[in-house]
């Protein structure tokens, strides 16, 4: 007999979805909501965001609702800071 319960079926409570935009309103980069509900051993629903450090690296973490703000998906082209790469001769 199956007695195990789908955690998964669960309804979150939370204003953002997975494939949102969102900023830490203290600032910070815009990040990509991977998650949104429950996570194992704290209580409430979170946000797992993830987001390109200034080095190019991927990293994720995660944020309580409350503590972030949704943005635009698409940002102004003048709003693109470019870094100027060195070619390797």
């Amino acid at each position: 007999m199956l007695t195990a319960t789908i955690d998964a079926l669960q309804t979150t409570s939370s204003p953002f979805n997975a494939g949102d935009v969102v900023k830490l309103k203290k600032g910070g980069p815009r990040m990509t909501v991977t998650y949104a509900g429950p996570v194992a051993l704290n209580t409430g629903d979170w946000l797992i965001c993830e987001w390109f450090d200034e080095h190019g690296e991927l990293r994720h973490e995660r944020f309580a609702p409350q503590d972030v703000r949704a943005e635009p998906r698409s940002i102004p082209a003048g709003s693109v800071q470019s870094h100027r790469v060195a070619r390797m001769a």
